[in-house]
């Protein structure tokens, strides 16, 4: 019955990771998000880092670069610098990751709201 147990716990972790996994990998590129407010910019990066900038009012107010990783449903980012200095290296920031596929990638924001990137060509 351990056995068994044991068999079933791997299989589920390793169809977890597969999961992560092809979602990472449909991340891999550039996206765009714009409101009436702000548009940002990210392009994530097959080797785990990424870049971006936050423009408001047409003014860029963030140009930044950093590591992500996804786990379950959760896109981790940790900023490694920001040019401006309104993020400090090192801060910890997380998105729970409600969509992906092609074209576009839904998350909802710490604050509650949900943003949808779009694909950059």
């Amino acid at each position: 019955m351990k056995a068994i147990f044991a068999l079933f716990l791997l299989m589920a972790l390793s169809s977890c990771a597969t999961v992560e996994r092809r979602k990472s990998s449909q991340l891999v590129g550039d996206w765009r998000y714009s409101d009436a407010a702000q548009s940002c910019h990210y392009s994530f990066r097959s080797d785990g880092t990424f870049s971006g900038e936050v423009t408001q009012q047409r003014r860029l107010v963030l140009k930044f670069t950093g590591r992500w990783k996804i786990e379950g449903s959760a896109l981790h980012y940790v900023y490694l610098s920001e040019a401006f200095g309104r993020i400090p290296a090192g801060t910890i920031d997380r998105d729970r990751l409600l969509e992906v596929n092609a074209d576009s990638f839904l998350i909802e924001a710490a604050n509650g709201d949900h943003r949808r990137y779009l694909r950059v060509h």
